[in-house]
């Protein structure tokens, strides 16, 4: 019997053991089994059936995770990244909706009132902004405001910027919660290492924080491996888990899911978000950086002399980039 005679509790009992990767090539088999993963999507990335632990019948780290990785985690929270002028609009309607404001211990905003009417970060004022903080991740965060519900408890963090909320991604402290979602489509950055047969995670090496220390305890503890290095292979490549260059939000190199059922609202513009992300191998030498040095002072045409092809392989995009950029 085909799988596509099967009810469609059988189908995800069978599809649900099956990696993101394995799913996209036994769907490319032929056309039934390209509609019947089709229809496994549409039931299994349902927003709702994770919304719904938090909003009731009525972007976001641990929640898409879960969504990307159908599981579901009891002790979850639920962050939204949201610009600074649209703060109070979300911080009205969780507390409509039953949510309580649940100020920092050392915060000076003992009230909702008080924090929304703050206008810009107030430094050293952890646990209401960390703008100016230990963590890189939250370098353009103006305000962090925790609201919580009880029976069942639920936690939720809305977490403000001046500037676009995307900006504060690339910076979280490891690729596995590098993902995001818009009012109609969920975007992973890096999916083949992410959710693939070896589910790895990179380190950010610039946030060394003690809460990131145990945010890594944490996704370890959920079978990832957290990496602090990568070979060529990781990164240079077409099926490189963790891709350089120029990326884009939507790029071949995300995975890209449509949010059902669609809500027929104008397209967005969260595709037009671009960044450049750069790794390097760097051979133990003592040469090294005075050649760099060298190079770098001279230009384009002054190092092109002097390139030792010792280094030529496992530097060349680090000087394209310098180049690219500079000069």
């Amino acid at each position: 019997m085909n799988i596509d005679c099967l009810p469609s509790t059988t189908d995800d009992y069978i599809l649900d053991r099956l990696s993101p990767a394995e799913l996209y090539k036994y769907a490319r088999t032929c056309k039934a089994a390209h509609d019947v993963v089709h229809a496994y999507i549409r039931r299994k990335y349902q927003l709702h059936t994770l919304l719904v632990r938090y909003f009731g019948d009525s972007e976001i780290r641990e929640f898409l995770l879960q969504f990307f990785d159908r599981t579901v985690y009891p002790d979850s929270d639920l962050d939204l990244y949201v610009e600074h002028r649209y703060r109070k609009s979300v911080a009205i309607w969780l507390s409509q909706i039953g949510y309580v404001y649940v100020p920092h211990p050392t915060s000076k905003f003992r009230t909702l009132e008080e924090a929304l009417s703050s206008t810009g970060p107030v430094h050293a004022e952890r646990g209401v902004t960390l703008s100016t903080g230990e963590d890189p991740e939250y370098y353009e965060v103006v305000l962090v405001l925790t609201f919580a519900k009880q029976r069942p408890y639920r936690k939720i963090q809305v977490i403000t910027s001046f500037f676009n909320p995307l900006s504060s991604v690339p910076r979280f402290h490891s690729t596995c919660v590098m993902n995001i979602i818009t009012h109609n489509k969920a975007y992973s950055f890096f999916p083949r290492a992410t959710f693939g047969d070896r589910r790895r995670s990179l380190k950010n090496s610039m946030n060394t924080s003690s809460g990131t220390q145990v945010a890594y305890a944490k996704y370890e503890s959920r079978e990832w491996e957290i990496i602090g290095t990568i070979d060529r292979d990781d990164f240079d490549g077409a099926n490189a888990a963790f891709p350089t260059g120029l990326r884009r939000v939507g790029d071949s190199k995300c995975w890209t899911i449509p949010i059902y059922p669609d809500l027929a609202l104008p397209e967005g513009y969260i595709e037009s978000n671009a960044w450049l992300r750069a790794s390097y191998i760097f051979p133990d030498d003592q040469d090294l950086w005075d050649w760099i040095s060298e190079i770098t002072k001279r230009g384009p045409d002054g190092a092109h002399s002097q390139i030792d092809r010792r280094y030529d392989e496992a530097y060349a995009s680090l000087i394209r980039w310098y180049f690219d950029m500079y000069c």
